[in-house]
């Protein structure tokens, strides 16, 4: 049954609206989670793969340990996977709530382009940044020790860059959105552009292993993020006008 979101709905149909809208979500996440596990040895191999080169397997050190490491990745491959029935859920909740199509827009940039734009940076993040962060910080056992590395701390370790810079890459979508809504426009960030550049290394430095290669690595990309943005706030001013 559809349910209905006006504004003839008191506060109480309101909380119940979204009591429904959550319960939908999270049973996507958990079906979708469960299709996860099915393939999760797939997912393991995949994830284990830059480690593999120093380490032949990660180690557990608590009986524990492997299934939370298995149940980590499922629900966390269940989650993204489940992003578009969520996106969906929050549509219909906001949506009549939403009075020009300038905000309609503004919601729909922001929701649809941030799973393509989080994904993207994902993969940049695990196959760019986690190898070299690796060789880096190994480099420093100069073949007098030998690496023994946990499940647990070693999916800590890349979850870091996976979820940062799969937020990261979201500049142009947020960029997209504030410019819908008419809070920000292309020139405004193209003032910005030096402190956007100083930033993008600013922040390079911080999430990668201080050598200047990784850095240059992380922070171009980031500069590029943010002139797709102004292209962006740029070409939705002109179908606004």
């Amino acid at each position: 049954m559809e349910r209905l979101n006006d504004d003839s709905q008191g506060p109480l149909d309101h909380l119940e609206e979204l009591r429904f809208r959550i319960i939908i979500t999270l049973a996507g996440w958990i079906i979708l989670t469960a299709l996860s596990y099915t393939f999760s040895g797939r997912l393991l191999d995949i994830i284990t793969g830059p480690l593999a080169k120093y380490q032949e397997k990660p180690y557990f050190t608590h009986p524990v340990e492997p299934f939370m490491a298995v149940f980590k990745i499922s629900a966390l491959m269940g989650a993204f996977l489940n992003i578009p029935n969520t996106l969906i859920q929050v549509w219909k909740f906001v949506s009549p709530a939403l009075e020009s199509d300038k905000e309609r827009r503004a919601f729909l940039y922001l929701s649809w382009g941030f799973p393509v734009f989080f994904a993207l940076g994902a993969l940049f993040g695990f196959y760019v940044i986690v190898p070299l962060g690796l060789r880096f910080l190994f480099a420093f056992s100069r073949g007098e020790m030998a690496p023994l590395i946990s499940m647990s701390s070693y999916l800590n370790f890349i979850l870091v860059f996976i979820l940062g810079l799969g937020l990261v890459f979201n500049l142009p979508v947020i960029s997209s959105g504030l410019a819908s809504a008419g809070i920000i426009n292309s020139g405004m960030m193209r003032a910005g552009r030096r402190y956007a550049i100083l930033f993008s290394f600013i922040l390079a430095a911080f999430i990668t292993p201080p050598d200047v290669v990784s850095q240059i690595l992380v922070s171009i990309p980031l500069i590029l993020l943010y002139e797709i943005s102004i292209l962006l706030c740029s070409l939705i001013q002109s179908l606004n006008k």
